[in-house]
């Protein structure tokens, strides 16, 4: 009985259809075992060199000794769905073994089995996926349909709402495959956001997933319901809630009970790899996924933890997560306080985020949590880096004690400062 790789090369060649074996299902020459793996490579080069998928006669002089079979009956897709699942089982096979014979090897070290597993499915899985090319000229008539669309719902966001309006109203909101970053100095409210944006996901009915290498489960919990209901945090945290703050918990709790899923990954070790994230993302299928603390991530390929290899990794595998899993993932990380613009303003440039250029190069957004001079109960987000979104800022205050997190409409403050101007023109004129 001829083989999947036998028939498939029997059929490209009898339709001349290299092209749509490639581009539409995804056939590759690692799918290819032995001598089939050599005739695709000819054909391939056949094509490059002539412009056409070679005759079933110039394939049979370069290789005399091989049959073609008859393939009237057999479809290309199926016959390349067949080279493809028996290349992803001979390789996960392979992948196994090698790994079960490093456990044995190292009997006390499993994370090195664990960490080649991971970086070789990431492999396979590469070489599995299928690409979707695009004819933009003849596709014209379904963009203007898109443009017509996004001029009808120009006052409706494209993605999540973050919970910052001036925010969404600068990016569109967290879109699926997006790659978001927010950076900045440590304390200057990066996580407590990631978990507003968290709170806002679930608030429309999407499911958030929420990992953090810095605060355990409880502590997050304890954000999340003292921001729902409007509570002080420390209050929960040493015990001094108010009956009316206990009271407010417990109706905002009661409320939420019906909503969907809120997951918390807690993850105090740092043994995180994104090939874990993957997993928690196919467990709990979450709208949007959130790591808090991304640098602390470990890297599947062995590298030094927090090294620029190590992070440019996990950038490139959290990217690509991203595009797989379909979901909008942002991530926190810190910037190099060295290289801040002033020691004033701590403004953040796309230079100052930490150890690795790969954040601004992976991210389709990067927002920088920086320090307000002018008052130190509010922070300044701004748009560093964007790949659609145009530069902008907003000004959001931090109360912990009503956990008011919200927008602030800095023309105030300029109505503000005119009125302390004519006060003292007032007094010096009095």
């Amino acid at each position: 009985m001829a083989s999947a790789e036998h028939l498939l090369i029997s059929k490209v060649l009898k339709d001349r259809s290299l092209n749509e074996a490639i581009s539409s299902y995804g056939v590759t020459t690692e799918q290819f075992s032995g001598d089939y793996g050599d005739q695709w490579v000819w054909i391939n080069r056949y094509y490059v060199d002539h412009g056409e998928v070679p005759s079933e006669r110039a394939f049979l002089s370069a290789f005399p000794s091989v049959t073609l079979a008859i393939v009237d009956t057999e479809v290309l897709s199926g016959l390349a769905d067949e080279v493809r699942t028996s290349h992803l089982i001979s390789s996960t096979t392979g992948v196994l073994a090698e790994a079960t014979l490093m456990l044995d090897q190292g009997q006390d070290d499993p994370m090195q089995a664990i960490n080649y597993m991971y970086a070789a499915v990431q492999n396979i899985m590469g070489g599995a996926s299928i690409t979707r090319d695009i004819n933009i000229v003849e596709t014209w008539k379904e963009r203007l349909e898109d443009y017509a669309y996004y001029r009808e719902h120009q006052d409706e966001l494209l993605g999540i709402p973050t919970g910052f309006p001036g925010l969404d109203a600068l990016t569109s909101g967290l879109r699926p495959q997006q790659l978001v970053t927010l950076v900045g100095e440590a304390k200057r409210g990066k996580s407590m956001m990631a978990m507003v944006m968290a709170v806002t996901a679930n608030d429309t009915g999407v499911t958030p997933m929420m990992v953090s290498f810095e605060m355990g489960a409880k502590e997050m919990a304890a954000r999340h319901d003292a921001y729902v209901a409007k509570v002080s945090h420390g209050g929960l945290l040493h015990g001094t809630s108010t009956s009316e703050e206990v009271s407010r918990l417990q109706i905002a709790l009661r409320m939420r009970k019906n909503s969907n899923p809120f997951v918390i990954v807690e993850d105090t070790s740092s043994a995180m790899t994104v090939g874990g994230l993957a997993a928690k993302i196919e467990q709990h299928d979450p709208g949007i996924v959130i790591v808090d603390g991304a640098y602390m991530m470990t890297d599947e390929n062995g590298e030094s933890p927090g090294s620029p290899q190590a992070l440019t990794n996990i950038t490139r595998s959290l990217k690509r997560l991203a595009q797989r899993a379909d979901v909008p993932i942002v991530i926190t990380t810190q910037v190099l306080s060295s290289k801040l613009t002033s020691r004033t303003s701590r403004r953040v440039t796309a230079d100052a985020i930490g150890y690795s250029s790969s954040f601004v190069q992976d991210s389709d957004l990067v927002m920088a949590v920086e320090r307000d001079p002018d008052h130190e109960e509010r922070s300044i987000v701004r748009i560093v880096e964007s790949r659609t979104s145009p530069r902008g800022e907003v000004t959001i205050k931090w109360d912990w004690d009503t956990m008011n997190f919200s927008e602030v409409d800095t023309s105030k403050d300029d109505d503000i400062n005119n009125d302390d101007e004519d006060n003292d023109d007032f007094n010096k004129a009095w």
